[in-house]
């Protein structure tokens, strides 16, 4: 390949990443409601780039169920519901309890130092801080749930549970929504912690016990919503 078409090559790569990125953030922060219609002169406009870097992003994007195309009519942004959301919990509860018990046999001292480092990130966002970054804050969730798992050594177990944290994002907005009373929405009381905890103590039960704490809290924020939550706004 001559080396101007590299160039142009390795061009479009990196635009298509900075969109694949900016979209993806939009899509959480509300920006574009689920089932939406996504018009390409629109995002053409908003992430200043061209047709070739905008079908890349969004064909990534329908790779991790965030966007969903239909030859010869364009993207929609995915639509989210209670049942989807049941079935993500579901199956992250499933395959947890394996990667925990292989990862409280098989851990190593690096693996409990990750598991207690990412706690302590974790740890340093406050939800009820009016100014919270809920990003960074769900990175740092993921991360330290991921890092507890970690010590399992199954590369296929790890990818399949980022998968399924990534496909989760979708609804941080809806439990996480400053519109719902503070009693309705997710906060953390004290969980990660005694997770943390747990895990470090090589106490497979507890720990189970304590994510099957974690699952069924998130479950019922969610019981305590409207229907109207999961509807595009």
């Amino acid at each position: 390949m001559p080396q101007k078409e590299k160039k142009a090559a390795s061009s479009n790569a990196t635009l298509a990443d900075k969109v694949f990125q900016e979209l993806r953030r939009d899509i959480l922060l509300g920006v574009y409601r689920p089932s939406q219609k996504l018009l390409l002169h629109e995002l053409k406009a908003r992430y200043d780039a061209g047709g070739s870097p905008i079908r890349e992003a969004l064909l990534r994007l329908s790779w991790c169920k965030y966007v969903l195309m239909e030859p010869q009519r364009g993207f929609w942004v995915a639509p989210i519901s209670r049942h989807e959301l049941y079935d993500i919990l579901l199956v992250r509860r499933v395959l947890a309890e394996e990667a925990v018990r292989r990862s409280l046999e098989q851990g190593d001292e690096a693996w409990e130092l990750e598991v207690l480092a990412s706690y302590h990130r974790l740890s340093r966002i406050d939800l009820n801080d009016a100014n919270v970054d809920l990003q960074d804050w769900a990175d740092r969730h993921m991360a330290f749930h991921l890092a507890i798992i970690s010590g399992s050594h199954s590369p296929v177990i790890l990818e399949v549970m980022e998968s399924l944290y990534n496909r989760l994002e979708r609804y941080r907005h809806i439990w996480f929504d400053p519109v719902l009373p503070a009693s309705k929405r997710y906060s953390d009381e004290g969980e990660h912690q005694a997770i943390m905890q747990a895990v470090l103590a090589r106490d497979a039960e507890r720990t189970l016990h304590l994510l099957d704490q974690h699952y069924s809290h998130v479950m019922q924020v969610v019981e305590g919503l409207s229907t109207e939550a999961f509807l595009p706004r």
